[in-house]
Formats: structure tokens, sequence, C-alpha cells
């Protein structure tokens, strides 16, 4: 098994079990808090790859260029994606990630020439159904106040879709090391200022709550490697839709750990996911 699918499928993995967790942390906390202290476990990782790893000797004009549009947009999605989570149903914000993917094939395809073999255009539907079918399996919510969480996720999906591209441009241009030191000078300011704006809205945090969030960012920091390391070394237009199979790990945990049942929907889809995570692999 190849490199770039080993990280590929770490990442599905990592984020899904970090999903699984992240829903009462977000409410609990709100979503800047979340980002300012994920930020706390990304700066000494990104910052050790990019002084270890030699990054700043790889740096470019264009490739630094590439490097802040891939952390802008990446932030400024997750951002979004924490304000969605924060108001909207956690089954239907995640089946919602599934339209990012089509964004960044489509640039990767148009954008960068990338090619497709007929085995990989079948992987990627089944992915992607299988994650829209997980997100509307049970239905959106039904009052019109719930319906705060689809402006932000629209944005992020946007957003996530350009990161993509700009974050495979990035990494060809600086290499991994350089990478990662531009995302975490850019990345890391944003994420502690909005924790810090929302910190004087709501007031003092309950030590208990940021210790019930550690499993939920200690998962999504380390995935954060993950799919860096994806993105860099595999197909852009083939990583990307299967690492957003993470909501079938979710479900998963969901409902062996946790024991919430699953529909026959959210049955087909995790065999959707599973059965294109396989084509993959071939």
């Amino acid at each position: 098994m190849e490199l770039w699918l080993v990280c590929a499928l770490l990442t599905v993995v990592l984020y899904g079990l970090g999903e699984g967790l992240s829903k009462e942390p977000t409410v609990r906390l709100g979503p800047g808090r979340m980002l300012a202290l994920y930020s706390l476990y990304s700066v000494p990782i990104y910052a050790g790859w990019f002084l270890l790893g030699g990054g700043s000797g790889s740096l470019t004009e264009t490739g630094v260029a590439f490097g802040v549009a891939s952390a802008l947009c990446g932030t400024v999605g997750n951002m979004l994606w924490f304000m969605a989570m924060e108001s909207g149903e956690a089954s239907v914000v995640s089946g919602f990630t599934a339209a990012y993917p089509v964004v960044t094939v489509i640039a990767a395809v148009v954008g960068l020439g990338a090619t497709l073999l007929p085995l990989q255009i079948l992987s990627i539907a089944l992915l992607v159904g299988a994650t829209f079918l997980l997100g509307w399996a049970d239905g959106a919510p039904k009052d019109s106040a719930s319906r705060a969480w689809l402006a932000p996720m629209i944005l992020a999906v946007l957003l996530w879709g350009a990161w993509g591209v700009f974050e495979k441009l990035a990494i060809a241009s600086v290499g991994f090391a350089g990478n990662a030191g531009i995302y975490v000078i850019v990345s890391t300011p944003m994420m502690l200022a909005l924790g810090w704006r929302e910190s004087r809205r709501r007031g003092p945090v309950d030590r208990a709550d940021i210790r019930a969030a550690q499993p939920t960012l200690f998962l999504f920091a380390v995935a954060g490697i993950t799919i860096f390391l994806a993105i860099g070394l595999g197909p852009l237009a083939v990583v990307v839709p299967l690492t957003t199979a993470y909501p079938v790990v979710a479900i998963l945990f969901r409902r062996y750990w946790m024991e919430e049942e699953m529909t026959r929907a959210q049955k087909l889809a995790v065999g959707l996911a599973l059965v294109g995570a396989a084509l993959v692999s071939l």
C-alpha cells in the first residue's frame, strides 16, 4: 500500500473519531475557543517540522503566496465549520462536507491538468455519495432557527475546495517543511484572536470543558499532519474525496462506542464508503 494512501486512511480514522467526540465540547466552549485550543496543539508540531526540516531554505515568493492562500482558506473554513457544528445537527453538518471535494476535483482536473481513471471516478462517486447520504439520512432540522448552520457551511465548502488546490501547489513549491511554517505563522494568530474574542463574549471557561475537549483536539491535530502528507504525496483528485469519508468512522464510533442506533440509510452509506475506499487502493 502506498504511503499517501496510508496517510489518507489514517486521516479518515482520526478525523472520524474526532468528529464523533466534537459536538459537546464545541457547544460548551464555542468554535472560537476550540480553534484556539487546536492551535496550541498545532504550533509545536508545525513549527518543529519547519525548523527541523529546514523549511526556510525552500521558500520562494510564489510558494509563500500559495502557502498563505492555503492557510487562509483552511483556517477560515475550519472557523466556519465549527460555527456550523455549534448551531446545527452534527450528522447534517458532517454530511454537507461531502460537497467540498467536488470543488477540489473540478479545480484539479481543470486547473492542474489532473487525469482520472474510470475506477477512480467510480470510487470518488461512491465516497461523495456515501458522505451525502450520511449527512441527510436523518433529515434536516425542522425549526427555522437551526438553519443558522447553512451559510457558514456553504462558505466553508467553497474555502475547503480552494484549500486543497492551494495546499498541493504550496507543497510542490516549498516542500512539506516550508508549507508547515507558513501555515503556523498565518493560522495561529487568527485562531488565538478568535478564541480571545469569544472568551470576552462568553465569559470564563470551565476547566472541565477544556479537559473534555482534549481527545478531539489531539485527534484533529494528528489528522492535520496525515492529510498534509496525503495531499503532498498522492493524487489530489483522489485524496480529498477519500479523506472526506471520515463521517463513516464517526457514525460507526457513535454506534458501537456510544451505542447509538444506525438507520438503514446510514448502513448503506457505510457500505458505499467501504467499497469506495477499497477501489482507491486497487
